[in-house]
Formats: C-alpha cells, structure tokens, sequence
C-alpha cells in the first residue's frame, strides 16, 4: 500500500559561543569522529547504538483484534472475547486524555505560529506541524532557565515546567498509536556535542528521557558521521520517507546541542477511493500553468461548508479526518491561513449544510522545508536567539543559544490513505442544526487549495497546495 509521511523535524541548534574542541575530554560523551573539511557531507556508515546515550522506552500498544468478515463461529467467539481486551488496554493507555483548556492551549500556539510559520512560501507547496514545534519547545523549557524558560512557556500556552510536563505526558499517550495498520507516533531525540569541552546536566537529560520519551545521543558535531546519524534516526522515525539519502542535516563544530522532534501518521481512509474510478485531468497551479495529472474521484455523504470565498469538506480517516478547503477562483490559499475552520474543522460551526459531497482529488506528495527562526522571535521566544541573553544552563555549562529551527515535512495522499507528520482530526460533531433540504458539493480540487489533519481535536499538520505533479 502507497503510504505518505509527514515528518515534521524541529533543528534546534544549540550553538556554543566559546567552547573549545576537546575530543579527549573524559567529562564529554565520546563517538567515532572521522574527518570533516567543511564540504558537502557524503554518505558514511553509522550505527545510531554507537552514539545512543539512553534510548526511550515506549509503552506497549494493545493488539487490535481483526475484525471476522466471513469468519466462521469460532473466529467471532474469539473476537467478541479480544475486543474488551483492546479497549480496556486502550482505555488505560489514553488515560483521561488531554484536558479541554490544554486542547484549546495547542490551538491558539496553533493559530499564532501558523501564519508565521508559512510566511515567505506564497505561492508554494508547504506544509507546517504545530505540534511537532510544540513538541520540541517543550523540549526545549527545561533546558532554560530564567527569562529564556519563562518565554518558551509563554509561547506554549503552560505557565510552569511541571505542568508542562504532565500536558507533554497526556499528548503523547492521547496521540500515539501502533496497531500494525495505522500509527501516529511522536518522537523526540537530543543530540550532544562530543568534541566540545564542557557538561551537560544529567537530570534534564534524565527529565527528556521519562517524561519526553526523548533519546539521548552524543556524536561529534561538524562530521558527518554526526550528520549521517541524526539523519539515520530521522530516517528510521519516518521509515525512510525524510532521511532516506544524503544527509538532511549539517552539523557545525561549535554546535553544543540539537533537539529534534518527528512526528509520524498512517491512516487509511474509512472509506477508500477505487483506483478505477481514476481519471487525467488539469490542475492549475498558483502561476496558472496547467499539469495534467491523476484526479481521484468518488460521492459521499456528509456536512460542508459554504462560504465567501470557499468551501470546505472533510474526509474521515481510520485516525481522525482530513479537512479540505477550496478557495474561490482568484482566492489564494494563503489569504485564508486566519480562517479558524482550519484549525477547528467544521467542530462547532453555526453554518453547515448537509447533502452530497462528490469529490474530484489529484494524488499528491508534497514535502517543504520551512525556517522557523523568524516565527520563534514574533512568538516572544528572543532570549534564545541572543547569545548574550541565552540561558540553557539546565542543560549545559557551555555558553549556548538558539542558532537555528527548522521543520521538515511531507505529505501523500493516494487512493488507500494518507500518512504524514502532522495530522488534524476534523468531525461534525457538536452542530445542534434544524434539518435541511439536502444539497450538493462539488469538492474539484483542481486548482491550489488548504488541508488540514486532526487527531482527538489536536491540529497535527496543515498544509498549501499549490502545485501537483
């Protein structure tokens, strides 16, 4: 099965402003460390056990009974029996969940960073996972101290580190899932400098590891065994969608840190497009050249919106839903990144209509590579990005700050699912509406449009568009 990933890698470089190389250094964790003259990294052979520290440890996911289409008798005795099983298993792997003034925390970080996060990519494909950079400035908090910690708080929505925690704690379990056909795993690592000469705090380290289920690794930055390591972790989290060539990352020497924060989906539609249904037909791209590509076709039955300037309709899957929006003619996308409904779905709008949906979609693979360092600042995080002001002394005694983020992300779409690094789960769910006649909606996504994907009212990914094939 045609599967997509979206792997959604924040790069927080932690560059070190005074420290000096001291390979031998007993107190800095050690790794091979061949050569590195500054060129274009080349592909080197690396095991990720050499440079592992301390590796996470996941809880395990109940096993998720088949369900005994044209089984016999015996085949259903045995799913009635398993299926209390998993949702008792289930049940005490979810918890209570994410609670509402923590989902609605993720969603104004959501609605802030996401126009600043898309900016300068008019016109372009791109795609921007909320939660993977929520995941990784979580990440980020108790390696501050002071003012620098106070901001990434702030920019998150938490007001102290150990409620953070707990909130990183319940996203986690609320999201993760593996049970052998669709999976939304968050994974996070950080990446310590073995050819700097300095320390890093064992309890944060410790912190990362039980309560961010974060790997710990130390390889020397500036190589690339260092760069083809961090790659092959990335490679690994999105089984080999992002990562799986040349490396993706280049490390400098007098970088003390990196933390880095993937976010895996797969889910199949519930209900799948029919490959024979597929036609050729023109999609206009935002400069108005035509591509004749494959347009996936199919009618449901659902609620929609209408209004000025688009429409919108969701597709659910077999983890949550995907949302479209269609933008009138002459409409871009990205004048309707405020638009609430993206981050929202149609959860709680005065203004749905019920009817037929038919769907015209072109299969898509889109991947962005987008610079977050601008939207850190407009979100108050400046401490960090100034080496005078910088405090990660919970981290590490060498004089460190924020050098660089940036998110790396892809996105397909085909007949069977979708399998990305952000996902926003969207229902119709909450609309108390007097019945109406029924009408239809032609979803002709023939021109550049928004989506977005939802998990248990999560915003996991939203993306633009622009161009297919």
């Amino acid at each position: 099965m045609k599967r997509t990933i979206a792997m959604l890698l924040l790069l927080a470089l932690l560059a070190g402003c005074a420290a000096q190389p001291a390979p031998d250094d007993p107190s800095s964790p050690s790794g091979p460390d061949p050569d590195h003259d500054g060129s274009a990294p080349e592909p080197v052979q690396v095991r990720l056990l050499d440079y592992a520290l301390a590796q996470p440890e996941y809880p395990s996911f109940p096993t998720k009974p088949v369900f005994p289409e044209n089984g016999s008798a015996s085949d259903w005795e045995a799913y009635d029996a398993a299926l209390p099983q998993y949702e008792q298993g289930l049940s005490a792997l979810r918890g209570e969940g994410l609670l509402p003034e923590e989902k609605d925390a993720l969603r104004r970080f959501a609605a802030a960073s996401l126009p600043l996060a898309l900016a300068g990519h008019e016109g372009e494909n791109a795609v921007y996972s909320p939660v993977s950079l929520w995941s990784a400035l979580a990440m980020l908090a108790p390696c501050a101290q002071g003012e620098s910690r106070e901001q990434v708080l702030t920019a998150l929505g938490v007001d102290r580190t150990e409620a953070l925690q707990d909130q990183v704690s319940r996203l986690w379990r609320s999201l993760y899932t593996d049970d052998g056909n669709n999976a939304l795993v968050l994974a996070n690592s950080i990446w310590l400098n073995s050819g700097l000469k300095g320390r890093y705090v064992q309890s944060t380290l410790d912190t990362l590891a039980q309560k961010y289920f974060a790997g710990t690794y130390a390889v020397p930055m500036g190589t690339p065994a260092a760069d083809q390591a961090i790659t092959n972790w990335i490679s690994e989290q999105t089984h080999g969608l992002i990562g799986g060539g040349e490396p993706v990352v280049q490390t400098i020497p007098e970088a003390a840190a990196l933390l880095a924060s993937s976010l895996y989906y797969r889910a199949g539609w519930t209900d799948s497009f029919f490959e024979a249904f597929n036609t050729q037909d023109i999609f206009t791209d935002a400069a108005g050249n035509e591509a004749t590509v494959d347009f996936m076709r199919k009618g449901t039955s659902g609620v929609f919106l209408k209004r000025e300037g688009y429409q919108a309709a969701e597709l659910p899957t077999q983890l949550g839903s995907m949302l479209f929006i269609l933008p009138e003619e002459g409409v871009t996308p990205e004048s309707l990144l405020q638009e609430p409904v993206l981050l929202t779905g149609l959860e709680g709008c005065q203004d749905l209509r019920e009817g037929d949906i038919h769907w015209s979609m072109p299969k898509f693979d889109v991947d962005s590579k987008l610079d977050l360092m601008d939207a850190l600042d407009r979100l108050g995080i400046t401490d960090l990005l100034d080496p005078a002001q910088a405090d990660l002394s919970a981290l590490t005694d060498l004089p460190a700050y924020l050098s660089g983020a940036e998110q790396l992300s892809r996105v397909k779409v085909d007949e069977e699912g979708v399998e990305a690094a952000s996902v926003t789960m969207l229902a119709a769910a909450g609309c108390s509406l007097p019945p109406e006649p029924e009408e239809i909606c032609v979803m002709d996504l023939d021109r550049p449009f928004l989506f977005a994907i939802r998990m248990s009212g999560v915003p996991l990914f939203v993306g633009i568009v622009n161009q297919v094939g």
